[in-house]
């Protein structure tokens, strides 16, 4: 187990562990503020320590994920690429837009996919994208279009546990 995946398996802990102090904010508030306030700013602190480890949990991912694809193309050969990692409440959507890789497209999609299924990340990833294209001034429209694919694809997910015939 990497140092990575220690420090989210222990911020998934000490999120949880953020009710004793907002317990305790609880306590000492109670008879000073009105009832309202008091469980306001237990709620508040409660929350915004959550938004903080969650947050910072994904920016350990993130950061490992970006070493990882580095490398990867490093071993494949090509440098020049773009990424996009899209934290979503499904899981994690990975894009890569490989700018003029032409013939070592299929080597650089095989290495970046090697390299996220080994990772130790591999189940909060939900999807990964890869495309080359001409130059970076092509990624908005390739975005659209991955948009549209990520939608349809959610849409599908979603509509195999309806019983009532909708998708």
């Amino acid at each position: 187990m990497g140092k990575s995946e220690r420090t989210i398996k222990t911020l998934n802990s000490v999120r949880w562990l953020g009710i004793v102090p907002a317990l305790i904010i609880y306590a000492v508030c109670a008879g000073v503020f009105a009832p309202w306030l008091t469980a306001v700013l237990t709620v508040g602190f409660w929350a915004g320590f959550a938004f903080i480890c969650t947050s910072e949990k994904k920016r350990i991912l993130c950061a490992d994920i970006v070493k990882d694809i580095t490398s990867a193309l490093a071993r494949a050969g090509h440098k020049d690429a773009v990424f996009e990692i899209k934290p979503l409440k499904i899981g994690i959507v990975i894009r890569v837009y490989l700018i003029r890789a032409r013939h070592k497209s299929m080597l650089c999609s095989e290495a970046i996919t090697s390299s996220i299924t080994s990772g130790w990340y591999r189940h909060y990833v939900r999807a990964m994208q890869i495309v080359d294209l001409d130059s970076e001034a092509d990624v908005s429209e390739a975005q659209m279009m991955f948009n549209e694919d990520l939608w349809a694809d959610i849409r599908e997910k979603a509509g195999r546990g309806r019983n009532d015939g909708r998708k």
